[in-house]
């Protein structure tokens, strides 16, 4: 049976407090149909890099909205562990894995794009990847969390080397607001 519609950020909210449910997270994650309108109400962009916004959070499960300009990147990254859920709600946005050479580079290995309304499931096996907004529009994706990610495994371009850092958010949501 499939899951009833998300279509608010207090639904999205009240269907994390239950759990999983029998579908999971993927039937979850799938059920999410934010509107425009809603969207307006959190969506926060940077002209600098794209915005993580926090709309849920406990020790067991994380929501996260994230906001892309186009040709935004993010960092060549890994969470350790960790289970990921993720739906492009508005736009598109290409996921790319990574391998490394010998010398510790990045090498791509891998590049697809997401389109709006598509959703998918990250987790270790995935290995190091990036997201990246290609198309000329803005992009909007809201991610779940399992086993909430505190640090993540980031390749530092400048560096050359892998660092862990702490996972961290730009804003949080407060329905207050």
């Amino acid at each position: 049976m499939a899951m009833e519609t998300i279509k608010t950020i207090e639904q999205l909210a009240h269907n994390l407090n239950l759990g999983p449910g029998y579908g999971g997270y993927d039937e979850l994650i799938k059920a999410v149909d934010l509107s425009s309108e809603e969207l307006q109400k959190v969506q926060r962009f940077s002209d600098e890099q794209y915005q993580r916004l926090r709309l849920y959070d406990t020790d067991v499960i994380e929501a996260v909205l994230t906001c892309w300009n186009p040709t935004q990147v993010g960092k060549i990254h890994n969470f350790h562990h960790s289970l990921g859920w993720f739906k492009v709600l508005q736009g598109s946005l290409a996921l790319e894995r990574f391998s490394f050479d010998q010398e510790g580079l990045p090498v791509s290995k891998l590049s697809r794009e997401i389109k709006e309304g598509e959703w998918g499931f990250l987790n270790d096996d995935l290995g190091f990847h990036r997201f990246e907004n290609k198309g000329p529009q803005k992009a909007i994706t809201l991610f779940l969390y399992a086993d909430k990610i505190k640090d993540w495994d980031v390749y530092n371009p400048t560096t050359q080397k892998i660092e862990r850092i702490p996972a961290s958010v730009h804003h949080n949501f407060d329905p207050e607001e």
